[in-house]
């Protein structure tokens, strides 16, 4: 137990020290083996049409777990400003993520089941297999209601789709990470499986994501989101530290592992305009002269 704990422990450490740093040089997505893009019947964005008693009682009840993770009442909100959906959709387009399908706060089963068998990017029999389990839960426990409680904003490899429900473009970017991460593998069947191996398999792909988005606001410039980054992607990371730990030792003070991250999180902010400096100088000397 306590040499598992201790590979955990390293496994975090290489995590944040590769991760989380404004200096390095972003790279635009090069898909690998897109599969065919979309139709005017098929639009690559789509969204649900407003249902208020659904939205608010979605917002006001069952998100509340995660509003209270993020420290934020735009987490799973239900209600995507024009701003949100416009950052997301252009970073869509900048990394030619040109067959990634993205809801917009909509509740799809039979267009998804129908993704399902169109993605051919990922073995069949593990497509099937996991892509029906993930399915099944989000035509039963529907993000679209639950969202907060059971799942959230996410990404799902089997059908090549960004379901989102939170007004917070940090999160939005992070699951367009997770696309972007997907689409530049050849083996993308043994990608989806590494990030289902218990423990350690969903710290690598989460902490990549996040890496990403950081590094898309700095290359942007965008300040405002870089720091709202690091206040919301750095605890929701950490939740996923906890639920690591929590697989290795059944303590109660995993569950509140968020706390920590929030904090680690605040301290980065205090470095923002010196790595931002130092990311320019380092572009700087990088363009031909």
């Amino acid at each position: 137990m306590k040499f598992q704990t201790i590979i955990l422990f390293l496994w975090v450490c290489f995590s944040f020290a590769n991760c989380y740093s404004l200096e390095k040089q972003y790279n635009y997505g090069n898909p690998y083996l897109p599969s065919p893009e979309f139709t005017e019947d098929d639009p690559q964005f789509e969204e649900g049409e407003p249902v208020w008693i659904l939205d608010q009682t979605g917002n006001w009840i069952f998100s509340l777990p995660s509003k209270i993770v993020l420290f934020n009442l735009k987490a799973d909100n239900h209600h995507i400003s024009k701003e949100t959906k416009e950052y997301l959709i252009r970073y869509i387009k900048e990394n030619n993520l040109r067959d990634v399908k993205v809801r917009f706060n909509q509740y799809a089963p039979l267009s998804e089941w129908k993704r399902l068998s169109k993605n051919q990017n990922i073995n069949p029999y593990v497509r099937y297999f996991f892509g029906s389990i993930s399915l099944i839960a989000y035509t039963f426990l529907p993000g679209r209601l639950f969202a907060g409680t059971i799942g959230g904003d996410h990404y799902n490899s089997f059908t090549n789709t960004i379901n989102v429900y939170s007004d917070l473009p940090p999160v939005v970017i992070h699951e367009g990470g997770h696309a972007k991460d997907f689409a530049q593998r050849e083996k993308r069947t043994l990608y989806a499986a590494v990030y289902a191996i218990p423990v350690i398999g969903a710290l690598y792909h989460e902490a990549r994501a996040s890496d990403d988005a950081l590094n898309y606001f700095a290359e942007k410039n965008d300040r405002e989101q870089v720091e709202s980054s690091y206040e919301l992607l750095t605890p929701a990371y950490s939740t996923y530290v906890g639920g690591a730990l929590g697989d290795v030792v059944a303590n109660p003070i995993t569950a509140v592992t968020f706390i920590p991250g929030h904090f680690y999180g605040r301290y980065k902010k205090r470095d923002i305009d010196a790595e931002m400096e130092k990311r320019k100088q380092k572009i700087q000397i990088k363009e031909p002269k």
